[in-house]
């Protein structure tokens, strides 16, 4: 399946899909630093954190995968992006799995993302503790028919989540994926925005 992604060329880094040496990675990392640092007009100093990430970002590439590198403003925050196509729909075992995190120190965000071609996907917003250091990560989920769509944003500083997120869910509610038919299951959807409402959340205030 072909998946086709329109991004903000200003915020948003594609990594290339197929796989590079470790020579190779580092002279593309260098070069698409250095020009979107340029063409962005952020200040020099920031190519060189950018090249790091996308080195990083570079070595989950993948045949089922689409990655991209999120650049908020000025640099200071960057933040990878996956995109991963599954040829089979999730359990809800497996749904869980990627939704939800062990790790997670506060309750978890939900959210509901629309786009016209993936349909309706259900995301979870989680800030994690792991080894002493603290992130956010931001999980979507898109149901098909026979298919599983899971994009996942970073980990990122938890500060910096709101410097990307929108970048990332406007690439996800731009992308079109050949063969994919969005799968309506509302009741699915409802299941799992309760499943994480926190007591008081629902409540119908009267100002």
């Amino acid at each position: 399946m072909e998946l086709e992604i329109t991004y903000a060329p200003d915020r948003v880094i594609p990594v290339p899909a197929e796989r590079l040496s470790p020579q190779e990675q580092a002279a593309w990392a260098r070069q698409a630093a250095a020009d979107f640092t340029r063409d962005a007009g952020a200040h020099s100093s920031t190519a060189a954190p950018i090249e790091d990430a996308l080195r990083a970002v570079m070595a989950g590439v993948g045949d089922d995968r689409r990655l991209l590198l999120i650049v908020g403003v000025d640099g200071g925050v960057v933040a990878p992006l996956m995109i991963s196509v599954i040829t089979h729909e999730l359990s809800r075992q497996e749904q869980a799995d990627f939704l939800w995190s062990n790790t997670a120190i506060l309750p978890v965000t939900p959210r509901l993302t629309e786009t016209e071609s993936l349909g309706t996907g259900f995301s979870s917003t989680l800030a994690q503790r792991e080894n002493g250091l603290d992130f956010a990560t931001r999980r979507w989920i898109f149901f098909g028919e026979g298919a599983t769509v899971c994009a996942m944003l970073g980990p990122v500083v938890p500060y910096g989540m709101a410097f990307v997120e929108p970048f990332a869910e406007a690439a996800l509610a731009s992308a079109t994926l050949s063969g994919f038919t969005p799968r309506v299951d509302q009741e699915r959807l409802d299941e799992l925005v309760a499943a994480v409402v926190r007591p008081g959340d629902d409540w119908v205030l009267n100002v």
